[in-house]
């Protein structure tokens, strides 16, 4: 398997039918490339950075990554579990800022303390992660569920759009702010007037 490190890639572009294969990056750093509807097949990516590019429905085969700093993306359709092929190493983001995602699902993820709030979410599910003291401050949410997690002292003050099942999540200490707050009443399946 040819291995990069250290390297720079400007302006890649991938799309539906064209596979990528067999390759690792390590700290390798993504500008301006487009992943659309392509395949990664046996690939690692490891503490890489991508800014500015585009994940839309990325088909991943036995490929993992580590550790990915990501900036400004549009990232659409992705489950990050399905990046992950190590089953020691879990952690396919590091971090995230300034992304925009629709259509994403993290499952079986761990984000204590991360600060989501620079990111924009819609029709996004968290189920069954760890999310304690996580940051989703000030955050467009729209239509984004949690389900199964550990919200303990998360911070959703200012966010809208967010759907969270009291009966199902951990929320001791978790912040909100009102109006937004009143979603959380809509598993009780009770009319506010």
């Amino acid at each position: 398997m040819p291995s990069f490190s250290d390297k720079e890639y400007r302006e890649l572009k991938y799309t539906a039918g064209d596979v990528i294969s067999d390759m690792s990056f390590e700290n390798c750093s993504f500008l301006n490339c487009v992943f659309d509807a392509c395949t990664f097949e046996r690939c690692v990516f490891s503490s890489c950075s991508f800014t500015s590019c585009s994940f839309v429905s990325p088909m991943p085969k036995n490929t993992d990554m580590r550790f990915c700093d990501f900036r400004r993306c549009r990232i659409i359709g992705v489950s990050f579990m399905s990046f992950v092929d190590d089953e020691y190493i879990r952690k396919p983001v590091n971090s995230m800022l300034e992304c925009r995602l629709k259509y994403c699902l993290f499952h079986d993820m761990s984000f204590p303390d991360y600060d989501f709030s620079s990111n924009e979410f819609s029709q996004c599910e968290f189920t069954e992660c760890a999310l304690n003291g996580a940051v989703f401050r000030k955050c467009d949410l729209a239509g984004t569920s949690f389900s199964n997690s550990d919200l303990r002292r998360a911070d959703f003050r200012q966010a809208d759009g967010y759907v969270i099942d009291i009966f199902n999540n951990k929320l001791k200490d978790a912040r909100f702010s009102s109006p937004e707050v009143l979603n959380l009443l809509s598993s009780l399946h009770i009319e506010i007037e």
